[in-house]
């Protein structure tokens, strides 16, 4: 699995989502997949891939204009406020896109390979991660946990100029002047949003090439073994790191096929700590809760492979089983990396192979085999 990864990086480098860099990484490894599966496509979809990260600049600047209109018109300030408020939540915290129209439509690309049953498949068992990865959190590298702490203050900061812009068709002129100049001082915060990345597209070894290596080393091993009545499908999502772009275009492209064939995925994000494999239990960002029949699928691999494991809530972003559990279908989550503090790798350019513990894959791989064995049974 580390060969595949580090062959990825060598070739192609950084694959910034919608890049050809991305778009070549997912050809490459369609054709790795052709060798052991017995179909795999290569589905192009179109999405504003740029709208998540750039709209951070349109909320920064909006910030600065509600400022300047209090002083001139405070009830078109305060609508301003609340509205700029109400997006930022909708769009970055929870991931409902509401600016995406003025972004143009650009190609992204999943990869999906098939390995049919002996017999008649009577579900879906789908092992997925993505190939795409960011640019770099410049601020997030160069302060460390203090960059990652002023972003939240930057996102509280717009969501309660919003609070404020309410309370100002109310409160005493006083209290305002007072309050309003503490906005005011507080605003160069928001250059951890406005000016977010650096231009260095990072390797993404953990982040997720991890994930697709899994998915890769599931089909080498069970076209050799192939599964009773399970239908394997392995897939390198597209755009993650674009919110999600890639899952949701393929999970509502196939919502239907999807059903009908009792699909089920097992997404895996940054498997690099054996230490800090996690079994996600929700996304509280974009209120997603994990079914606890799913949970304890999973669970039961675990302990049959004795494999430590965690259960957490990811508090922070969004995983591409957010997709697939928004369109009504079944699935879970598996992380390995430290969810409960950030990451000093994560989006920077520290995320390398060298990062990772191939320990961590292998134990991965372990519960993947016990799992898609397990499935197959019942």
């Amino acid at each position: 699995m580390i060969p595949y990864i580090q062959d990825i990086i060598t070739r192609f480098g950084g694959r910034y989502f919608g890049s050809q860099q991305e778009k070549d990484a997912q050809y490459y490894t369609a054709d790795i997949l052709k060798k052991y599966c017995d179909k795999v496509e290569v589905e192009e979809f179109l999405s504003p891939l740029e709208s998540h990260f750039q709209s951070l600049k349109i909320f920064c600047i909006v910030y600065i204009l509600v400022l300047v209109l209090f002083k001139i018109d405070v009830r078109i300030a305060a609508g301003l406020g609340m509205l700029n408020a109400i997006l930022f939540l909708g769009h970055f915290v929870t991931y409902r896109h509401w600016l995406d129209f003025l972004f143009k439509k650009v190609p992204s690309w999943n990869v999906i390979g098939d390995i049919e049953p002996t017999e008649m498949a009577t579900s879906t068992v789908i092992v997925a991660g993505h190939i795409d990865s960011v640019k770099e959190f410049k601020w997030w590298f160069k302060l460390k946990q203090n960059g990652a702490v002023l972003s939240v203050i930057a996102g509280v900061l717009i969501a309660l100029l919003g609070v404020y812009s309410l309370l100002s068709l109310f409160i005493s002129a006083n209290w305002f002047s007072y309050s309003w100049w503490l906005f005011v001082l507080l605003s160069p915060v928001l250059i951890v949003f406005y000016d977010m990345h650096g231009e260095q597209v990072v390797d993404g070894a953990s982040d997720n090439l991890t994930g697709v290596a899994l998915a890769v080393e599931m089909a080498k091993i069970f076209s050799a073994t192939k599964l009773k009545h399970t239908r394997l499908r392995l897939i390198s999502f597209g755009s993650e790191e674009a919110a999600l772009r890639g899952s949701h275009a393929y999970a509502q492209q196939h919502k239907q096929q999807l059903l009908q064939e009792k699909a089920f995925l097992f997404n895996l994000d940054s498997i690099k700590d054996i230490e800090h494999l996690t079994i996600a239990t929700s996304e509280t960002n974009t209120l997603v809760y994990y079914d606890k029949k799913s949970i304890k699928l999973v669970e039961d691999a675990f302990i049959a492979t004795n494999i430590p494991y965690k259960k957490l809530a990811l508090h922070v972003g969004a995983s591409d089983g957010t997709s697939f559990h928004l369109a009504g279908l079944p699935v879970i989550t598996v992380i390995g990396m430290d969810s409960e503090k950030l990451d000093p790798i994560y989006h920077t350019r520290l995320d390398k192979v060298e990062a990772i513990n191939p320990k961590a894959l292998e134990a991965m791989k372990q519960v993947l085999i016990k799992f898609i064995e397990n499935w197959d049974k019942k």
